[in-house]
């Protein structure tokens, strides 16, 4: 069986965070990524053995069988590229819809982020938009989060700012940037408002 470590996919996903920690997306423990990994990616591998099951506190059906790889709780960004393993951890949906069956990682006894519901769900719905969608990406570049305290949040025009800003926002995402209110992370209401607002934007504040 071949090495993960050395899947693409896991190096994708060591050198995406790192890059992330290195912007100042991402302190501390703050923000997580997880991937839609394919089944056809992952038949060299060995991942056949379930080593824990973990409930996740929601139903997520849709996506039973469905295989992720996906940052840790209370794990810190910058410490991914020095140990994967305890980091990063890659889980499959329980057929019942509500477990995580981890097939890697976490070999502290972890677990997967806070923030699965919000994922999970976000997944769900970028699927229904965009078959090819495969990640889910949650940071807090500085920049976004100061423009939140003294920009109206309307999605309209905390749109056209960013646009003004950088004509190339125009080009990134030319289909907008959707806007919640406050709401407290970690919870399953924030992953049904950002699931909601992933149906029609990429990108959610």
């Amino acid at each position: 069986m071949k090495d993960l470590l050395k899947a693409p996919f896991t190096v994708e996903m060591i050198r995406t965070v790192t890059n992330m920690y290195a912007h100042g997306w991402d302190e501390r423990n703050g923000g997580n990524v997880s991937l839609l990994l394919d089944a056809a990616e992952l038949e060299d591998y060995g991942l056949d053995k379930v080593l824990r099951t973990i409930p996740m506190g929601f139903s997520a059906p849709t996506l039973a069988g469905k295989t992720f790889m996906v940052t840790g709780t209370g794990k810190y960004f910058k410490n991914v590229q020095y140990d994967p393993e305890l980091n990063l951890g890659v889980i499959r949906i329980a057929q019942n819809g509500c477990d995580a069956e981890l097939l890697w990682g976490y070999s502290d006894g972890g677990k997967f982020t806070s923030e699965l519901p919000a994922h999970l769900m976000s997944h769900v719905a970028r699927l229904g938009a965009d078959p090819k969608n495969r990640v889910v990406m949650h940071c807090h570049p500085n920049n976004i989060l100061a423009l939140s305290f003294v920009h109206p949040l309307d999605e309209r025009e905390f749109t056209r700012s960013l646009w003004r800003m950088c004509t190339e926002c125009m080009v990134v995402f030319p289909d907008g940037i959707s806007v919640l209110p406050w709401m407290l992370c970690g919870t399953n209401e924030i992953g049904i408002a950002t699931a909601e607002k992933m149906r029609s934007n990429r990108l959610t504040v």
